[in-house]
């Protein structure tokens, strides 16, 4: 299917955020046509996490890279960009230079929607927190014809129970301190098949698999129940809810 010109922009803070936070968005989008891309800040250097078993910490930024671009394959994204800021080191990193990289990149993706994260970060992330500032400045500043719909990631109650009953599949975690919206605008609900192919996605990063999604294999009805469901809420949007094909409205 040919690609729509105009299509979605995600700007996110680390590799794996584009598949564990929106990959049914996405997958939805890029099923149907339309060209996605993805701004990713930084390696995720600090996330290392001992896997893949017999590598080193000092390995971790290029396996996070390998990963990403295995993920971008998966989920059929566009173009990525991988910005080498500091992981976990956003919020100190300057705020000026990164909204003006992601405005300089809207404006030569000229996205019809930009999707990023809120300012609760999902559940608190500096990192999240930090990139979802930039980008909400970024799409603030393009002029009011240039200036495409914005979207947040967010979770709510029915997803925050996910979490919580999830993160205890496994004894030792210390569970997914999560901050649930009172209300959002769209939810993205995937079919068993999406799942499989956002899970598909999810896997690429094999260094970021905490024990509990591991074993969320065995749980399928968990499984469905957390990853067939994706909250958003519209900070702007030019139409309301989603097509019939179930992807946002921008894109009727």
């Amino acid at each position: 299917m040919e690609e729509q010109k105009g299509g979605l922009l995600l700007v996110m803070a680390h590799p794996d955020d584009e598949s564990m936070g929106a990959g049914g968005l996405v997958l939805r989008h890029t099923r149907n046509g339309v060209a996605v891309h993805l701004i990713c800040a930084t390696y995720g250097e600090a996330g290392w996490m001992g896997r893949p078993h017999g590598s080193k910490a000092a390995d971790l930024p290029e396996i996070r890279a390998q990963e990403l671009e295995e993920a971008a394959q998966a989920l059929a994204l566009s173009s990525v960009e991988l910005w080498d800021y500091p992981d976990a080191g956003l919020a100190h990193s300057d705020q000026k230079e990164l909204t003006q990289r992601i405005w300089e990149q809207i404006g030569k993706v000229r996205p019809r929607v930009v999707v990023g994260w809120g300012p609760d970060g999902g559940y608190g992330h500096p990192d999240h927190i930090a990139m979802g500032a930039c980008t909400d400045a970024a799409v603030a500043a393009m002029t009011e014809g240039e200036r495409p719909a914005l979207y947040h990631l967010a979770i709510d109650g029915q997803l925050a129970d996910f979490y919580h009953e999830a993160t205890h599949l496994v004894p030792s975690s210390n569970g997914f301190h999560v901050r649930p919206q009172d209300t959002v605008d769209v939810v993205i609900e995937l079919d068993a098949d999406e799942v499989m192919m956002k899970l598909r996605a999810i896997d690429c990063h094999q260094s970021q698999l905490e024990d509990w999604r591991i074993a969320l294999r065995d749980h399928p009805r968990l499984m469905q129940q957390g990853y067939g469901r994706e909250p958003y809420v519209a900070v702007s949007s030019r139409a309301a809810g989603l097509t019939g094909k179930g992807m946002l409205g921008e894109f009727a």
